[in-house]
């Protein structure tokens, strides 16, 4: 190796990392490291150095962080007697923003991407990578890997880089990414029908603004969990990790928002979108002030849901109103999320949500219903108001129908009218008298001219409902209306529910 020297920083992994036939024990915060800042003193890169001598000192593993630097890690690998004697093969897995070169027992094994002292001289690896293990190279005791890192690419600075150097049997490093996401497929699948049978349904039946929130809802966790699952499908150079890390916390962010933005809409208030901006103001200066992108994305949904609570709350102690049950389910999220912090983001949430947004659709289809039976009950009455003006004005109008017959012209009033019946050519007018004149025409032709009080009631009849007594209905569905000077017209089986709608 050359001479070129870096500043960097050394550690000594003295936790153990002990493997065997299923995955390793990650590296976490039960161990300590041996870090070693250069001082005055100078550390070459190309020769691995004395872990166990001075600058080095114990730190925390979990503190392991190559992010702007060029650093040596050592970790001590205890293997049971099964892992030995296994002829299956390992390999050593690496998870996290690095670029990555990696010694057994001072034998280089492989890299992943080039690490460097610059960002200009460094490839970048994958953010999940596996290194085939030999196992010739495996000691019964006293088996050690050594690692040079560094990450100097990306936009963000993570508060824990690295997520785990772990030796196991070896397989393609996304297998146990998936196998950790895969539960979360079903409500992925569910929210992303959701998406387009709720945005269908709001077109289709004119929904109002608010219920548009519920697609979008939707659209936003299935967007989560696809970039969250998408780390499973494909091995991506670490730095595209933080455009990963920025488009969950987006979605976490405009889902949080959307489903506040529900329950403002819901509320009677003044300066709706002055609420929604001062809780947006909140949540964004809370969760900038947090460390950690996944606590980020779980307090922009917890704290948008506080907030939904905060605002049902004031409605029901200011104007009185009731806590349904979408106050409910908000508390349910509240401890959904409390109880399941660690799990919560990658499955618990997206069948909760799944869940929210139906029970949410259910209320919204059932206020709909009742909306339009109220509506269509409005419709009845100002249709039976608008019929009795018609029948009072038509009982004092002096309207009448020219009828031409053998050289004469005469004429009937229209209150007069009893019922019409057409025959061919021409129109059978019956006057309450029970007197008959031909009027040359058509039925059709006729309806148009005389107002709505008069109903067709066969396509032969038109009726004067200004003087029906009573509707008789027969076994074979059809009838016949009695007016009340003795007269009965039919009404045909087809026409006869609209018939009945129309007298009722």
């Amino acid at each position: 190796m050359g001479t070129r020297t870096v500043h960097q920083m050394c550690f000594l992994l003295t936790g153990w990392l002990t493997t065997g036939m299923a995955l390793a024990a990650p590296l976490n915060d039960t161990g300590m490291v041996r870090a070693c800042l250069v001082d005055g003193q100078q550390v070459v890169a190309e020769e691995m150095p004395d872990f166990s001598a001075d600058p080095c000192y114990d730190q925390a593993l979990a503190r392991l962080d190559p992010q702007h630097q060029l650093l040596w890690v050592a970790i001590d690998v205890t293997l049971d007697p099964q892992t030995l004697a296994s002829q299956a093969p390992l390999g050593v897995f690496i998870s996290g923003k690095a670029s990555a070169q990696v010694w057994l027992n001072g034998q280089f094994l492989g890299r992943n991407g080039e690490p460097a002292m610059t960002a200009e001289a460094e490839q970048p690896g994958l953010i999940d990578a596996v290194i085939h293990l030999p196992s010739d190279r495996l000691q019964p005791t006293n088996n050690q890997l050594q690692l040079l890192l560094s990450a100097h690419h990306g936009w963000l600075t993570l508060a824990h880089p690295i997520h785990g150097i772990t030796i196991s049997p070896y397989r393609p490093p996304t297998d146990g990414i998936l196998r950790h996401y895969w539960p979360s497929l079903l409500p992925f699948g569910v929210l992303v029908l959701g998406f387009f049978y709720l945005t269908l349904v709001t077109w289709l039946k004119r929904l109002p603004q608010q219920v548009w929130l519920l697609p979008l809802m939707a659209l936003m966790a299935a967007a989560q969990l696809f970039i969250e699952v998408y780390r499973g499908l494909s091995a991506y150079p670490y730095h595209w990790q933080d455009v990963r890390l920025l488009l969950i916390l987006a979605c976490s962010l405009a889902f949080g928002w959307s489903l506040l933005a529900y329950v403002l809409k819901g509320l009677p208030l003044t300066r709706r979108w002055l609420h929604g901006a001062l809780s947006a103001a909140v949540v964004l200066l809370v969760i900038a002030a947090v460390p950690g992108f996944d606590s980020k994305s779980v307090l922009a949904i917890l704290l948008s849901v506080l907030l939904a609570m905060a605002y049902l709350l004031w409605a029901r102690f200011s104007q009185g109103r009731r806590l349904g049950w979408l106050s409910l389910l908000l508390v349910l999220f509240v401890v959904v999320i409390f109880l399941n912090a660690y799990s919560f983001i990658d499955t618990v949430y997206y069948y909760f949500v799944a869940g929210l947004i139906f029970m949410l659709m259910a209320q919204q289809a059932k206020q709909a219903s009742q909306d339009q039976q109220l509506q269509l009950k409005y419709q009845a009455r100002a249709q039976q108001l608008q019929q009795i003006i018609e029948q009072k004005t038509l009982q004092d109008s002096t309207e009448k129908i020219e009828i031409r017959s053998a050289g004469k012209t005469e004429w009937l009033r229209v209150k007069d009218l009893a019922y019409c019946k057409g025959a061919g050519d021409y129109v059978e007018l019956v006057d309450t008298q029970g007197s008959v004149k031909l009027f040359h025409g058509s039925l059709t032709e006729l309806s148009l001219r005389l107002p709505t009080t008069f109903l067709k009631t066969h396509r032969s009849y038109l009726v004067n409902t200004t003087l029906i007594s009573a509707l008789e209905r027969s076994p074979s569905g059809a009838g016949q209306l009695c007016l009340t000077q003795g007269a009965k017209v039919p009404v045909s089986k087809r026409i006869m529910p609209q018939v009945r709608e129309q007298l009722s």
